[in-house]
């Protein structure tokens, strides 16, 4: 956690972004939540991911039991 790890985006949901987000060597199942993609309103999440982009993004928190992950954007360079 805390660390700034690479990941892919996978798909595109009204609340949020899901990533694969590589960390400490595992591929985590990660979610990007609208409040964490930038600072301020964000009404459409396409207007700043897609399918595919690889984004640097900040480890908020791993569940190692169910092999998944919260990831923020806003927070890299914060």
């Amino acid at each position: 956690m805390g660390q700034t790890v690479k990941v892919t985006i996978t798909n595109l949901a009204n609340f949020g972004a899901f990533c694969d987000a590589e960390i400490d060597g595992k591929v985590y199942k990660g979610l990007i939540h609208i409040t964490e993609i930038t600072n301020g309103f964000v009404s459409n999440i396409a207007d700043y991911v897609n399918v595919g982009d690889v984004k640097d993004g900040y480890v908020i928190s791993v569940d190692e039991e169910k092999n998944q992950a919260k990831i923020s954007l806003k927070r890299v360079n914060a």
